[in-house]
């Protein structure tokens, strides 16, 4: 087997067709890093092939987490190598729990490093959506007048599930590529106020990918984070997707119990490896 790293998004559209587009669902986040991915300096593309035959690949976009769910175990050491020679900087590792913890190993036998796990999510995907009851107001999807607000809540976002710094320059930046990349944000709105969002990615292969979800602290409580999810979903499937999946993250119970009454369905578990010299 042989690995390649390519140069173009372009040239590594085969790839991502007989490996991503294969199950649009299990690659949610590969075909939408796809999108986004302006050029190869951007992040890595890699294909691990059985002579004419891709059987494997990996995504990274920017400084995030190298993507190996399309990576099968077996292919982890001759990825790694690849990576090593091509001098490519991998901070992070992503994956189902056998391909990232298969690649976690070969990269810290490659290049001395130490990996640590960081995050643990399961993936949903809907089966049949059931409305949350009794939750006041309605959804609508954001217009330009409502960007500052959604700047504040994709700060508080950001700080919550990464404790990251406050940001508002990249949260602007955020949103636009949201819009850029033909996602929408949906808004539920109580009395006319926005109280909860979520993002919907723009459909790929037939699926799109719901998330972040975000509620304020204040808001809380009041199945909010439901009512605007269930909205994302039926913007989703206005826009003629198959497939509506998203993560939630293992630390946060009340997220999966809200998304399994909601009616989704776990279909597989995502962790993610930080690497550490």
């Amino acid at each position: 087997m042989d690995a390649r790293i390519y140069d173009t998004a372009t040239h590594f559209g085969s790839v991502a067709r007989w490996v991503y587009r294969r199950d649009p669902v299990l690659f949610t986040c590969e075909l939408t890093a796809l999108r986004a991915l302006r050029n190869p300096s951007d992040g890595v593309l890699l294909s691990v092939t059985d002579g004419d035959r891709a059987v494997g690949a990996a995504l990274q976009v920017a400084d995030d987490a190298l993507m190996v769910s399309g990576l099968p175990a077996e292919m982890a050491k001759t990825a790694a190598v690849e990576l090593a020679s091509a001098c490519a900087a991998v901070p992070a590792v992503s994956g189902t729990p056998t391909t990232a913890t298969a690649f976690a190993d070969a990269w810290s036998d490659v290049m001395g490093a130490h990996a640590v796990e960081v995050a643990g999510r399961t993936l949903y995907r809907l089966d049949d959506l059931t409305l949350p009851a009794d939750v006041p107001g309605a959804g609508r999807l954001a217009e330009a007048a409502d960007a500052e607000t959604i700047v504040d809540w994709l700060d508080g976002f950001f700080a919550d599930a990464f404790e990251a710094a406050s940001d508002r320059a990249a949260r602007r930046r955020y949103l636009a590529d949201i819009v850029g990349h033909g996602g929408d944000v949906v808004l539920w709105l109580v009395d006319g106020a926005p109280v909860s969002m979520a993002r919907v990615h723009a459909p790929a292969a037939g699926m799109s990918r719901i998330g972040p979800v975000y509620t304020p602290p204040a808001e809380r409580g009041r199945g909010f984070g439901a009512a605007v999810t269930a909205a994302a979903v039926q913007r989703a499937h206005r826009r003629g997707v198959r497939d509506v999946v998203l993560f939630a993250d293992l630390s946060n119970p009340d997220a999966n119990r809200i998304y399994r009454r909601l009616g989704f369905v776990p279909v597989a578990e995502n962790v993610e490896y930080a690497f550490t010299a």
